[in-house]
């Protein structure tokens, strides 16, 4: 049976590595349609695929914030997942559909993969919050009393 502060870790990492994946295909995305134009008609660009990872990413970092906010007292992390998740929703709500390299939007890829990356920031910082507060004293925290 995982403890606690496990089963907060397993969700911080698997929030992380959805919106790592979720920045980076926003990113590539691009790349991938100007040289295999095909590849915009096929699931990897299938908008309603990408709204709901989105959506799931979104609830994943919010989920996580709040409860590391709550436990550590750390409020600004809700802000970031909040602005993240604004500004990755909203730049893919407004961006039109992709049929061929010339209906690509750059402001919109580059509004989607910062949004990502700043949700994937806020599980790489609920991972270190939960680290450096753990039991643990060879954490390599500042204040944790080993350094």
């Amino acid at each position: 049976m995982l403890d606690k502060a496990t089963s907060f870790i397993t969700w911080d990492r698997l929030g992380f590595t959805a919106s790592s994946i979720c920045a980076v295909h926003c990113i590539s995305l691009p790349f991938l349609i100007m040289a295999m134009p095909f590849i915009a008609g096929t699931w990897i660009a299938d908008r309603e695929l990408e709204l709901w990872f989105a959506g799931g990413s979104v609830c994943l970092a919010l989920f996580c914030s709040i409860r590391t906010s709550l436990k550590y007292k750390q409020y600004w992390l809700i802000g970031l997942v909040l602005f993240g998740g604004a500004l990755l929703m909203g730049t893919h709500a407004s961006a039109p559909p992709v049929c061929c390299s010339e209906d690509l939007s750059w402001p919109h890829f580059m509004g989607t993969a910062t949004g990502g990356g700043m949700l994937a920031a806020s599980h790489f910082l609920n991972l270190g919050l939960i680290k450096c507060n753990s039991k643990n004293t060879d954490c390599g925290c500042p204040d944790s009393g080993c350094i």
